[in-house]
């Protein structure tokens, strides 16, 4: 047997003992009497002569259809729609973050710099997200948190989860998700500290998003008290439909920047978010599916990991709105 071949062997059994038997880095290190970091360079190696392939297996099921004509609609860089059969809400949320954090660590290898917003499919893409040797690495939160949020708020910690997974340095905002009016937000945005992260949040690789449905059970900044129902209401009245990375919009993609949402949230800008390479969102449910469809409509977004249920209304919507005759 060649070094070459052996080397392939290596890497193949690496590969199988992480992958399909769900060992440990560490563990893997054990039996083959190697050291973790050197466990994580065989994996990367892995994946870059493509020894690794990764594939969904039941019941994470995918639908290469929908897939293939949401990619074709919107011109998205990839799709994935999990099938949801009877799957309920929260493990339809599982799914999406499996299928989010496997291909996060795909492309991996070509990332320096990841930020992330709030979401619960990010929240799920974090927990199911293995660990990595990645110190060269940096995260970077996308929109205000300090972590005392009303409740148990899971946005924030996001990032500081993420990183703890790549063993790598996180840089916070440590701000309000939204201020009371727009003089105030102006002030804070001079902090030093917060003008710094914002500055490393406009330049990250890749932007990890949520899509914020808003309706008084999905809406993030209402469940955490960040806002009333009043104005929730108010933001309902204005047309808006959903959020990436906080910045709000109607069901035609038009960010407003004129409704005190937008002037009042602490966080990359529109235009900040359009300018990233790419931005991957990972939500599902039909409830969200306005949401979805606005951001491709505005083109917010580059990767969707989605569900069959929102997918099928995302594609309705497209031809009630954007269809000749339809209401666009």
């Amino acid at each position: 047997m060649t070094r070459y071949e052996s080397r392939l062997e290596l890497l193949a059994r690496v590969a199988s003992l992480y992958y399909d038997q769900n060992k440990k880095q560490e563990e893997i290190g054990v039996e083959l009497s190697v050291t973790r970091s050197a466990v994580s360079r065989l994996l990367t190696e892995a994946r870059k002569k493509g020894v690794v392939e990764y594939i969904i297996h039941y019941p994470w099921r995918t639908s290469p259809d929908l897939e293939k004509r949401l990619q074709t609609t919107f011109n998205l860089q990839h799709v994935q729609v999990l099938v949801r059969n009877t799957k309920t809400y929260e493990e339809m949320l599982n799914g999406l973050g499996i299928i989010a954090s496997q291909y996060l660590t795909n492309i991996l290898p070509n990332l320096k710099t990841i930020g992330i917003s709030w979401g619960s499919g990010l929240y799920q893409l974090v927990r199911n997200f293995k660990p990595q040797l990645r110190s060269d690495m940096e995260v970077t939160q996308l929109i205000g948190g300090t972590g005392m949020e009303r409740g148990s708020s899971i946005g924030p910690l996001l990032a500081p989860g993420l990183a703890h997974s790549l063993g790598c340095a996180c840089r916070f905002l440590h701000a309000p998700l939204i201020m009371k009016n727009e003089a105030s937000r102006n002030a804070l945005l001079e902090d030093p500290m917060i003008k710094e992260t914002l500055d490393v949040a406009a330049n990250v690789d890749i932007a990890l998003i949520g899509i914020g449905g808003i309706t008084a059970k999905l809406y993030n900044p209402y469940l955490v008290g960040y806002i009333s129902m009043a104005e929730l209401e108010d933001m309902q009245a204005a047309g808006i439909v959903g959020d990436v990375a906080g910045r709000h919009y109607n069901i035609q993609g038009e960010i407003l920047e004129d409704h005190w949402v937008n002037q009042s949230y602490i966080g990359i800008s529109s235009e900040t978010l359009k300018s990233i390479k790419t931005v991957m969102a990972v939500a599902g449910d039909a409830a969200k599916a306005e949401g979805i469809y606005g951001a491709l409509r505005g083109n917010l977004i580059d990767i969707l990991i989605t569900d069959d249920s929102a997918a099928q209304r995302v594609l309705q919507l497209h031809e009630l709105y954007d269809k000749p005759g339809g209401q666009g």
